[in-house]
């Protein structure tokens, strides 16, 4: 059983992540003068060999800006949105210092979802 709960738990610390998040909630304010249905926030990250080597990334796929936008806008299509303005997005990458080879890659993407 332990060596099972291990397994789960490296698993989950070790594969990549990605997420996607959405808020409705603005007070009654609107956006750019119309109608918002969402902000959307996309983020995906993973831990690669040097830099260029994925050895663990989210099953979406690379981590860049591409599939970062295709999460937005899947998610956007999703709650019935007919457009995506204001995308902004951050791309990172740094180095893990103590493991001398491994390196973090995540990309962020966000956007405002109108009918």
């Amino acid at each position: 059983m332990k060596k099972c709960m291990c397994t789960i738990l490296a698993t989950i610390i070790l594969a990549g992540c990605a997420s996607v998040e959405t808020t409705t909630k603005f007070n009654g304010m609107q956006v750019n003068g119309s109608p918002t249905v969402a902000h959307i926030n996309a983020k995906i990250w993973g831990i690669y060999l040097f830099p260029t080597v994925p050895l663990f990334y989210p099953s979406e796929g690379q981590i860049n800006v591409d599939t970062a936008v295709n999460m937005l806008t899947q998610k956007a299509r999703a709650i019935g949105a007919t457009s995506v303005s204001d995308v902004q997005s951050d791309l990172t990458s740094s180095w893990i210092v103590p493991s001398f080879v491994l390196w973090y890659k995540g990309c962020e993407v966000s956007g405002n979802a109108y009918k």
